[in-house]
């Protein structure tokens, strides 16, 4: 149930992003937000499928060596059902210097930017959002009547975004080669993915402890971005021994799942915390 709700408030918030975009009297508070790329390589893993089995941050290890094209009209497709706004946002030049897309996609706005029964849903969920906290993504809940109102008035957008960008395959794999480029974002997540992967005691405190202390010496390096994500990524991984790495594989999760929540929860966290 939990995660039925998370789900449907992820989707909610990618349908009021992309209205906040669109919105003629909403697109200058949008243009104020900060934007992270993680999660165009969540979207780019995902529509790659069962052709890598990457996850993301393997994604950035590999993407140099995997073969062209990339991102076809079907991949794309799928980038969007799972990560529409990071698609948006990458399509519209906003983690690159430029786009092929951007006065694309602001022609196909213009028709759509004045919709009043949007723009005032828009204003009473986010008010929504904002009252009741931190924890909104797993515990927060709309009417179900408003989320039925937007959907019906966001498809006719939905779905012309949706089959631009499919079309637009090519640019958008440009646009993707070059944002995977600039690495992973460390310790920096949309609030949507509050979710981690494994619990937090899924390892004793001795290993938890282990896995803090490796990624520390590495972050006291001098390394570039892309440089300190490969090393920590390398590092971590090969600190969780066969034996640990069979115990979490018995509990349903994976040694590369831990090694994300060590990178996305854990590496900011004080000692003290990390051996509560």
């Amino acid at each position: 149930m939990e995660n039925e709700r998370h789900d449907r408030n992820v989707e909610v918030d990618d349908l009021l992003e992309i209205w906040e975009w669109c919105s003629r009297r909403l697109h200058v508070k949008w243009q104020r937000k900060r934007r992270l790329r993680n999660g165009c390589f969540m979207g780019i893993a995902v529509a790659l499928g069962d052709e890598t089995s990457l996850s993301p941050l393997q994604l950035l290890q590999e993407y140099k060596n995997l073969p062209r094209p990339l991102l076809n009209r079907e991949k794309v497709l799928t980038f969007w059902r799972v990560q529409p706004v990071p698609l948006l946002n990458l399509s519209l030049g906003l983690f690159t210097k430029s786009s092929p897309l951007t006065k694309i996609l602001n022609r196909l706005r213009a028709p759509h930017e004045d919709n009043a029964i949007l723009d005032e849903l828009a204003k009473k969920m986010r008010c929504r959002e904002k009252h009741f906290g931190s924890e909104w993504f797993s515990e927060g809940h709309h009417p179900e009547r408003e989320v039925r109102l937007l959907k019906k008035e966001m498809r006719p957008l939905c779905k012309q975004l949706r089959d631009m960008l499919a079309k637009e395959h090519g640019a958008v794999e440009k646009l993707a080669f070059e944002v995977m480029g600039k690495g992973w974002q460390l310790g920096e997540l949309p609030a949507s993915w509050s979710v981690r992967k494994t619990p937090e005691k899924l390892l004793n405190r001795a290993n938890r402890l282990k896995l803090w202390q490796a990624a520390q010496e590495v972050l006291s390096r001098d390394l570039t971005e892309e440089e300190m994500l490969a090393a920590l990524w390398k590092v971590l991984y090969r600190k969780i021994t066969p034996s640990v790495k069979a115990a979490i594989e018995a509990q349903g999760y994976t040694a590369a799942d831990v090694v994300e929540d060590m990178l996305n929860f854990d590496i900011r966290k004080s000692r003290d915390e990390m051996t509560a």
